[in-house]
């Protein structure tokens, strides 16, 4: 049943719940302070609560809209703040609020706020803190725990730094468009010795995955205790700066041309080809879902593979530094998306890893993620955006001008980027 077609429920709700006796109970007053905030396909309500009061939420495409009105969708037993998904972007919705108390009859509406959701990535915040003079260098997005069925954050960083979302129902990730809050894992950590360089959730594994200095990687099934596997069992003692996932497999790339691949994030395999032999530092790797591995690095960079095992190079341009994808498809069709981004502002783009399109901004970058636009940021705050389907970059004001940022992750149609000073960034 779509959210905007529920004339029949509505009016069902109408009669027998607003009007209805509800035993004993009674309806309350308006809620105050409402206020909704639009973001992409979703907008944020907060409001003002008052205990012991049931609230219900009714909205629909427009400029008014009001309890019980048989046209509107609703959601039911809702608490500030509350965010609400799934609504189409350049599209105006209004909504009320009301609420009873001891099942008793729905009490009349706040006045109706309107709201029109709208593309992430133009306007940006600034988020919570991460410890105290970190360098922050990746974040990702996954389960809370191998067997939960709630996502969180985590980020990485130099000098075995690891922070995540706290876990409760209000803190693991965004319910709003406030910031997140950011706290140390209390369990096993990985060594202060070992600088983070990237951090990633593979769906498949069931596992976070970080990659850093020395060969070393860290594994976590719940966020808290982190297992470390040395550079003995991974084979390597290069500098890991960056790991993709597939959803099955994972792969890390680092310096001096080093790949490194896993089913299971434990044990580690070398390539079984690399053509032509690669030495250059690696900094960068994503997975698309067109079935290819694309890896960037020094000197323009950058292979691709389809199996994680053999791959093939190619010299671009630039000083690569990341690399992400995106796939959309319309009417049936599928488009993939490629970006890449060098620390000397080179600008890669392709729609098949094989042909690539090269521009050069005016800023040093660090790293990129595409969604449902192309975000690319860096050193001195720069942030850069562009249309999927367009060719030109529009540079976005910083919240944090002179801060560089490392890590970039598009979810919950969200951008949260990490960085020096401990600092974060957010766009929704």
């Amino acid at each position: 049943m779509s959210q905007l077609s529920r004339p029949l429920v509505a009016a069902f709700l109408s009669a027998s719940i607003l009007t209805a006796c509800g035993g004993g109970g009674s309806s309350a007053s308006a809620p105050g302070g409402v206020t909704v905030t639009a973001g992409e396909n979703q907008v944020s309500l907060n409001w003002n609560a008052e205990s012991g009061v049931e609230y219900w939420l009714w909205f629909k495409e427009g400029s008014t809209v009001a309890p019980g009105d048989k046209t509107a969708s609703y959601r039911l037993k809702v608490s500030p703040p509350y965010l609400l998904t799934g609504l189409t972007n350049d599209t105006q919705y209004a909504f009320s609020l009301n609420g009873r108390k001891d099942g008793g009859e729905g009490g009349p509406g706040s006045s109706p706020l309107t709201a029109t959701p709208r593309l992430a990535a133009s306007s940006w915040t600034t988020g919570g803190t991460l410890g105290s003079g970190q360098t922050l260098r990746s974040v990702a997005y996954g389960l809370t725990t191998s067997s939960s069925s709630t996502y969180s954050y985590v980020a990485v960083g130099d000098r075995g730094a690891i922070f995540r979302t706290p876990d409760t129902d209000a803190g693991r990730h965004y319910v709003s468009s406030a910031a997140l809050s950011w706290i140390t894992p209390t369990g096993t950590a990985v060594d202060s010795s070992i600088d983070l360089k990237a951090v990633v959730y593979s769906t498949g594994i069931a596992k976070y995955i970080a990659v850093g200095s020395g060969g070393n990687i860290a594994y976590s099934t719940d966020i808290s205790n982190w297992t470390t596997v040395p550079s003995a069992t991974t084979g390597t003692t290069a500098t890991l700066n960056a790991i993709a996932s597939s959803g099955s497999t994972v792969v890390a790339v680092g310096d001096n041309g080093t790949i490194r691949y896993s089913t299971n994030g434990t044990s580690w395999s070398a390539p079984a080809s690399v053509t032509p032999a690669v030495t250059a530092n690696l900094r960068g790797v994503t997975y698309s879902t067109k079935g290819v591995w694309v890896a960037v690095g020094a000197d323009g960079t950058v292979l691709t593979s389809t199996d994680a095992s053999n791959w093939s190079a190619t010299t671009q341009s630039g000083q690569l530094t990341a690399v992400s994808t995106v796939a959309t498809t319309t009417n049936s069709v599928t488009t993939y998306y490629f970006v890449a981004v060098g620390s000397d502002g080179t600008v890669l783009t392709s729609t098949d890893a094989s042909t690539w399109t090269t521009m050069v901004l005016g800023a040093s970058l660090r790293t990129v993620a595409a969604g449902t636009r192309l975000v690319a940021m860096g050193s001195d705050g720069a942030i850069y955006t562009r249309e999927l389907t367009g060719t030109t970059w529009t540079a976005q004001a910083s919240p944090l001008p002179t801060t560089a940022m490392n890590g970039l992750i598009y979810a919950q149609n969200i951008y949260t980027a990490v960085g020096a000073n401990s600092s974060s960034v957010y766009a929704y």
